[in-house]
């Protein structure tokens, strides 16, 4: 089975919305409390990228930190883990996947990557649609 979902709206710095594929992630927070949030989809993106508040939020442990290059030129990252969970009509999978977080404070949202997220699912987009299919991968 595979889990379908809708890209959503997301407002750009114009003002303007445009559909992306973003998709409704669970999670839990330092204290327990389940939470839930829209991350992006990005195939070219190599690795799950953070925000430092909602790593914050999320009681995320945190290495040494480090600098890596993204589309903007060198960032401050230091590395971890996130348990999330995907969820469909008929099915949920659960994946833990390591992630940069970054230690500046920027105006992006959570940003699934290849490394981890990617090799856990057989995901296609279907832009005419606006939908994105998630199947897991079967090992």
């Amino acid at each position: 089975m595979a889990i379908v979902l809708r890209y959503s709206n997301v407002r750009r710095p114009d003002n303007t919305l445009r559909h992306a594929p973003f998709i409704p992630i669970y999670t839990y927070d330092a204290s327990g409390k389940r939470l839930v949030f829209d991350a992006l989809v990005d195939s070219g993106a190599d690795t799950t990228v953070v925000p430092k508040d909602l790593a914050l939020v999320l009681g995320l442990n945190e290495g040494n930190e480090l600098e890596t290059r993204g589309i903007g030129g060198p960032v401050r990252v230091r590395s971890s883990k996130l348990a999330l969970t995907v969820k469909g009509q008929h099915e949920a999978y659960s994946v833990n996947v390591p992630v940069l977080i970054l230690q500046d404070q920027s105006n992006i949202p959570l940003i699934l990557g290849r490394n981890g997220f990617f090799e856990e699912f057989h995901i296609t987009f279907r832009q005419d649609q606006e939908k994105i299919v998630l199947k897991k991968v079967l090992t």
